[in-house]
């Protein structure tokens, strides 16, 4: 927790001084540490967020406004809104690929396939990965690529056995009882 709120302060002080790449930097991993009990240093930290984009937008930094709304979206994922967050995600991942900076759109689609998953919107999970997975391929990194296609293998088997268990559930009427 302590970790948290010196990293969110030394974001602030290094916004106040104008490199925003390293203030999402730290933000990001400020996110990860987030305790998700505290909406109070959830709604600062998205409240700053919004600080940073609004000068994104207006100083033209369109590859910092990604990171800001994909920030975003992971911010509100953790605190499980999950439907925010795709918003954001989406955002985020339009202006990356506008940018055309492979690895940001291949980390961006794997945060979009997350946060999907976690939505049960299954086959768009296992679109957002697959593309992140020949992105990955195309850049070379390979065990990336393969941890992603072993997590759509799951997918895929999850998916299959939720088919089944709803076949049963309606042939035999299980949930009309």
């Amino acid at each position: 927790m302590v970790a948290t709120i010196e990293n969110f302060e030394k974001s602030k002080e290094l916004f106040k001084q104008g490199d925003v790449s390293s203030t999402l930097d730290i933000i990001e991993k400020t996110i990860d540490q987030l305790d998700r009990n505290n909406t109070a240093q959830r709604k600062e930290l998205e409240e700053f967020l919004h600080r940073i984009l609004k000068y994104c937008r207006d100083n033209n930094l369109k590859s910092e406004e990604a990171m800001v709304l994909r920030n975003l979206g992971r911010l509100h994922s953790k605190y499980r809104n999950h439907a925010e967050g795709l918003k954001y995600s989406y955002q985020a991942l339009k202006i990356q690929k506008k940018i055309g900076r492979k690895l940001d759109v291949a980390e961006g689609l794997v945060f979009l396939a997350e946060d999907l998953e976690i939505s049960g919107n299954y086959e768009e999970c296992i679109k957002s990965f697959q593309e992140a997975a020949d992105i990955y391929h195309e850049l070379g990194k390979l065990r990336k690529e393969k941890e992603i296609r072993r997590e759509i293998e799951r997918l895929k088997e999850f998916s299959k056995k939720m088919v089944e268990d709803e076949y049963y559930l309606n042939k035999f009427h299980i949930d009309k009882y």
